[in-house]
């Protein structure tokens, strides 16, 4: 009796363990937050884009990234793999990196090509301060009434975005 006692004990601990810790839930800050406010300089140079400049019609796709991780390379290679699954979505990809680096990641991937990507640099560091990600990419999801659906610290399989998007 004490064995399955003990048992029982074991098995509620580690599912309640497990239970708090989803890579997928929205960190608590993030809760009932407005939607961010944010000003990126693009790929040009000169032209400053912010926040209301984005559709009222679509999703958001905020990521947070950095042109140096991998993670964060292999996670727009994959987007750009599902590029037509996310055409009623916006991506907005962001980095606070020296320009340069991002301008050659944004060569590099091709990302003109693409018209709902906006990729530019994060020059008030707002992104980190904001999401106060630990890892790289910080992904957040915002549905068209610019709700949060979810936040990923650290990268999402393609295929999870999809199916929370549809």
């Amino acid at each position: 009796m004490k064995k399955l006692l003990i048992l029982f004990a074991s098995v509620i601990f580690i599912s309640n363990l497990f239970a708090g810790n989803k890579p997928d839930s929205i960190p608590a800050h993030l809760k009932n937050a407005p939607f961010p406010d944010f000003k990126l300089l693009l790929a040009d140079s000169t032209t400053v884009f912010y926040n209301d400049g984005l559709s009222k019609k679509k999703n958001i796709i905020l990521i947070g990234f950095s042109p140096e991780c991998e993670h964060c390379r292999h996670q727009t290679e994959e987007l750009l793999k599902h590029i037509k699954e996310f055409k009623e979505t916006q991506i907005v990809m962001s980095t606070t990196l020296p320009f340069e680096k991002m301008k050659a990641f944004y060569k590099e991937m091709n990302i003109s090509k693409y018209k709902n990507i906006i990729m530019g640099r994060d020059v008030l560091f707002y992104f980190p301060k904001y999401f106060r990600n630990g890892y790289l990419p910080g992904i957040a999801v915002y549905n068209k009434k610019r709700t949060l659906l979810n936040f990923y610290d650290g990268g999402v399989k393609t295929e999870e975005l999809i199916k929370l998007l549809n």
